[in-house]
Order: C-alpha cells, then structure tokens, then sequence
C-alpha cells in the first residue's frame, strides 16, 4: 500500500520529497526553524491571570486585521493581555532591548541574519500562516512602521499584533486600546497577589483596598506593586502613604525588565522619550489636578495655543494624557505626580544654577528649545 503523502508542519508544503517515511517536515532546514521557533515561544506566564474577560472577547473579534496594535499607558498590562490571548501560537518579539527591529524578528524566527534581512524576512514568510507579536514597540514604532508595509504587502498569511504606548500609524492598523481594570477585577488582583506575597493574609476592609486601587488609577502595575507593601503596613497605612507612591513603590520583580521594577521608571520610560517641547507641556499641566480645558493648558505652558494643542495631540498620542470628551483632558494621578516631580526638579535646577532665578511658585518654567 502507497505511503500517504502529508504536509510540513512548518511550511505546509507536501512532504513528498522528503526521504523519511511519514515526514513531519519537508526538509531539514524547515525542521531546525520548527525547532528555532520553539525556543522563542513565550513562556507561558507564572502569576495568574485576572479579569480582562470582555477584552479577550473582543481581541477574538479581530481575525482577519494584518495589524492589531494594543496601546495604552505603563503598567496597563498590554503585554500580559497578549501573552494570555495569543498564548504560543505565536512568535514573540521583545523590542524593549533591541537596536535593529528586522533583525530581532529574524533571530525570534530562526532565520540567518543576512543581508538585505527584509529579503530574508519576506522569504521565510511568504508561504506560511504567521501569528508575530512584537512587544513594547513606543522606542521603536518608526521603524516597527518601515519594516510592517513591505513585510506585510510580501507575506499574504502574515498577522501582526503589537503593543506599544502609542500607534505605529501604518497602512492597515487597527488599534485596541487597553484601559485600566474594573474596580472588581483590580481588588482581586490586589488580593491575589498580595495573599501570594503572605500566605494566609486576611485583608479584610474591602472599602481601603477598593479606595487603595482606585488611587492607583486601576492600573495592575502599580496595584502589584503596592501588594508587595502589606507584608509591612496594612492597606490604609498603604493608602494614606499614597502621596509618596513614587518612592513607595519600588520593589518590582527582581526577573522583570528595569522599566517595571518601580512606578517612576515605568513612567519614566515614555517621559524620556518625549521631545523637550512636550516635556514643558507634560511638566506645566501636572500642577492641575483633575480635568482641565484647552485654555487652561495654555495659560499653564506659556505657549501659543494652536502649539499647545498639538502638544496636548501627542501626550493623548503616547498615552501620557487622556481625552474625555467635551475640550477636557485629564491624566492619571500617578502620571501628574511624575510629572510635578519633574517639575520640582526643574525649579530646584534653575534656582540653584550660576544665576539662580527666583520663581513664581507655581509658575511654568519657560518652554525648552
């Protein structure tokens, strides 16, 4: 009876010029890229995973989008809402660390780095199914932009879904923006993780803990970082404190990337990556609690207002700032408190220079050129 010819696993290509009975791989190259592609799989997450219910659904709802971008604020949990969605059937990219974007795809899908590498990319690509996520692309969202067009126009059963603190504004995208957590589902994440910190814990006055982590402007970075605080102080010490969470909360996982080890490097991370004159506006509007109008914004910065505005455009862009609707803008209280910090530091700078200024408290410094 004739052996039955079947497809590689990798390719999808007949198995029939293989030499080997019941194949799984047409040949030995596509059987080390299988193997190369295993070991670049995610891990599969430690904690566990809490709430996000409704956005799972509505990820699923999305087949057939080449680009799916997941934008949002740190510590939002864009990465980990992925990891939990695409799971490992992905190919994952971590961009966090990387200088060439074309080569870190190529390395995450076993392929040579040769040259030209969009050449190498398009080549490995373009007879297979491919789920590629490509994780924290806000340092290098213009180059993510350069290499998707022509890897996606050449890679018809190519999929993309990225996270990033702002979109990578190219042809075909579709973003997914990622909010903080229900209330709900923020206490329990609280719960969980701090009851994993202290087995046993009672955490009891639930009206502290909802208050606590809606302080925390719901965000579970924060909120895991302020469980780690209940082996030392209960929940409404933790609360009253919260003034000083950027020095409070500082004791991330030791195995995380740097930027997730406290709150002030997490924002920190999109506040480096702002241009001077946005950091100026970033600094100024942080002294106004609470929402706040155009023309606030403007008095604030010292800046023609056509120019606030598209300032004001790229801090919503880069998920500093938030629009809610009617003129108002607003930001999350963690996010003002950097940005004060920020602008503490600048009125010590200026007043402790060569020729020391005395300034206005209050008063906006002057926009930086």
């Amino acid at each position: 009876m004739a052996d039955q010819v079947g497809t590689c696993a990798f390719c999808g290509t007949s198995t029939a010029t293989s030499r080997r009975r019941h194949a799984r791989y047409c040949s030995n190259a596509c059987r080390q890229r299988a193997y190369r592609q295993r070991v670049h799989e995610p891990v599969t997450a430690l904690d566990s995973f809490v709430g996000r219910d409704a956005e799972l659904v509505r990820l699923g709802g999305f087949a057939g989008t080449r680009v799916l971008t997941l934008v949002g604020p740190a510590g939002v949990g864009k990465s980990r809402l992925v990891k939990e969605f695409a799971g490992s059937r992905a190919t994952w990219v971590e961009l966090a660390p990387a200088n060439d974007v074309a080569r870190a795809c190529a390395a995450a899908l076993g392929e040579p780095v040769g040259e030209p590498v969009l050449s190498t990319l398009v080549r490995a690509l373009a007879g297979r199914e491919t789920l590629l996520v490509l994780d924290n692309c806000e340092r290098v969202a213009a180059e993510c932009a350069a290499l998707l067009e022509p890897l996606l126009l050449g890679c018809p059963g190519l999929t993309v879904i990225a996270t990033s603190r702002e979109p990578l504004r190219v042809p075909g995208e579709v973003l997914f923006a990622v909010q903080p957590l229900s209330i709900t589902d923020a206490v329990e994440l609280f719960a969980d993780r701090a009851r994993a910190n202290q087995v046993g814990l009672r955490l009891g006055d639930g009206d502290a803990l909802a208050a606590l982590c809606a302080r925390l402007d719901r965000l579970p970075l924060a909120i895991e970082l302020a469980a780690r605080l209940v082996t030392l102080l209960p929940v409404r010490e933790v609360l009253a404190r919260l003034d000083d969470r950027l020095e409070l909360l500082n004791r991330g996982n030791r195995t995380a990337a740097e930027r997730h080890q406290s709150l002030r490097a997490a924002i920190g991370w999109s506040y480096d990556r702002l241009s001077a004159d946005e950091q100026h506006v970033f600094r100024c509007i942080s002294q106004r609690p609470g929402g706040f109008g155009l023309d606030v914004a403007v008095q604030a910065c010292d800046l023609p207002s056509d120019r606030v505005l598209v300032l004001l455009s790229a801090l919503v862009a880069k998920s500093l700032l938030t629009f809610s609707g009617a003129g108002r803008f607003e930001q999350f209280e963690s996010v003002r408190l950097y940005g004060r910090e920020r602008l503490a530091e600048q009125f010590a700078g200026e007043a402790s220079g060569p020729n020391p200024k005395v300034v206005r408290r209050g008063a906006a410094p002057a926009a930086n050129h």
